[in-house]
């Protein structure tokens, strides 16, 4: 008998859009959202003695799924989530002659191309584990967040060509002695100067992937996400007020820089765990510092992400003991 701490998430990446493989990582998730997709077409008309919609008038059709993982970044084993995100991938490399490997993933025009299985074991009530197979999953947005007293909380959003539970579930595979990053290790930076004030900080992404890919030609089933908008990515830092520093580039409408970064244990010297998200040019869009009579004064900083047309708009290195993704 399982109870719901055996429940877990695992994923494999696709060669094929919607051909499922294997798990091959499983990770810590905290909340799963996947849920079936569904369009029901009801065709009602005049007819003598009918009483409401006819049973052999009414179909569903399946639409895939939608749903999100949150879980705690950690130290190792990330990279195979990361990868399908922002849209472009190198690494891991090695550093030096050490046992230090780092991967690099970057926003691009195109956004993800490539597409995973994730399979979600959830436990009945009568303690059975039942593995439910999303297959074709392709990242939609993410929203990564560091507050104190946490750790660093990454939360990716996917759309999925088909659900499905006949597939039995795989043998998890869990990274070796992995820890999370948390709030001890963040140092937010802006315009190169690390602050002292900042209380939290988080970033969105709505990667503008068209989901409804559907033609007339013989199948409900989907055809993979495109990128068919202009993607947005924004966050917000909370800071204690301290100056007027931050709050006159808001006020000025200055762009500036933002380097999160997180310093875990040391692999190999110089190297360490970490993880860096590298913004070049931001904006503040502004919020006025509010007074209170229990607490210092703070203010709200959101931000939006902008393109200077030379570096990418985000990039993101990972610096682990990983030699593949």
């Amino acid at each position: 008998m399982s109870s719901i701490l055996d429940q877990v998430v695992q994923v494999g990446v696709e060669s094929t859009y919607g051909t499922a493989v294997a798990p091959t990582r499983a990770y810590e998730a905290k909340a799963d959202t996947f849920t079936r997709d569904v369009e029901y077409l009801q065709s009602v008309g005049f007819r003598r003695d009918m009483q409401t919609i006819r049973s052999d008038r009414d179909d569903t059709i399946s639409l895939g799924a939608t749903g999100s993982i949150e879980f705690d970044l950690l130290n190792k084993g990330a990279g195979l989530l990361l990868q399908h995100v922002l849209g472009s991938t190198s690494g891991p490399t090695q550093l030096g002659s050490t046992s230090a490997y780092r991967s690099t993933f970057a926003t691009t025009d195109i956004g993800p191309t490539g597409s995973s299985t994730i399979q979600v074991s959830r436990v009945d009530s009568g303690g059975t584990l039942r593995p439910f197979t999303y297959e074709g999953c392709v990242a939609t947005g993410f929203n990564i967040a560091q507050d104190l007293g946490s750790n660093l909380s990454f939360t990716l959003n996917f759309d999925a060509e088909n659900e499905q539970t006949s597939t039995g579930e795989a043998t998890p595979a869990y990274p070796s002695s992995a820890t999370p990053f948390n709030y001890t290790q963040a140092v937010i930076a802006i315009d190169g100067s690390a602050a002292t004030n900042f209380t939290s900080f988080s970033l969105d992404g709505d990667l503008a992937m068209d989901t409804a890919r559907r033609f007339l030609n013989g199948s409900a089933t989907k055809s993979q996400p495109k990128r068919s908008g202009v993607p947005s990515y924004t966050g917000t830092i909370t800071a204690e007020f301290a100056s007027l520093t931050d709050y006159n580039k808001f006020v000025n409408g200055t762009e500036f820089s933002i380097n999160a970064s997180w310093n875990g244990a040391e692999i190999a010297s110089p190297y360490n765990f970490e993880c860096v998200i590298s913004i070049p040019v931001a904006k503040f869009t502004g919020s006025t510092p509010v007074a209170s009579l229990d607490s210092l004064t703070t203010v709200d900083l959101p931000f939006t992400v902008l393109d200077n047309g030379s570096s990418a708009p985000i990039t993101m290195t990972y610096t682990s003991t990983d030699t593949s993704l």
